[in-house]
């Protein structure tokens, strides 16, 4: 016979696991396997703020970090906007364009990557050739992905927490 758990867990998931959260939640509990363990709450860090100066690639983008299981908490057209967002939305990551119209998104995630938080950066373009991983890297990011490549990279490896 299934053992009954606290108020609110369905009978026999005592120490089983729980279906996997959605990307909305912002929440991860851990039930104990036995009385006396204790049970933990803790802070799932998967939000994203998205940073371009084309809306049409914001959406898309939001799009694809769903199906990573990321939510999208906030969209910047610029490095002033991203800057102002990010301070007050605290997203565990940000991917930013390189180009963008008051400046270059290398030298943003130079001070993304500097807050208190320590969000994940990733650099992403339409051009290629516009910087290299190592650069990004250098500059706190934890990648650089081509535009056209991004449906096919890990974003969930690179952006959620691991």
């Amino acid at each position: 016979m299934p053992e009954a758990g606290p108020p609110g867990v369905p009978e026999g998931r005592v120490g089983q696991a729980l279906p996997r959260a959605r990307a909305w939640s912002h929440f991860r509990v851990s039930l104990p396997s036995s009385r006396k363990e204790k049970a933990i709450i803790g802070r799932v860090s998967r939000s994203v703020l998205v940073v371009d100066d084309d809306s049409a690639f914001r959406k898309l983008a939001g799009r694809l970090l769903l199906a990573s299981d990321l939510i999208v908490v906030g969209e910047s057209d610029s490095v002033s906007a991203a800057l102002g967002d990010a301070r007050r939305l605290k997203p565990s990551a940000i991917l930013v364009d390189v180009e963008l119209p008051d400046g270059d998104g290398v030298s943003l995630a130079r001070e993304l990557a500097a807050l208190p938080w320590r969000p994940r950066v990733v650099l992403t373009s339409i051009n290629p050739d516009i910087t290299t991983s190592d650069e990004a890297k250098r500059a706190g990011a934890r990648a650089f992905v081509h535009k056209a490549d991004l449906p096919s990279a890990p974003l969930a490896r690179l952006l959620g927490d691991d």
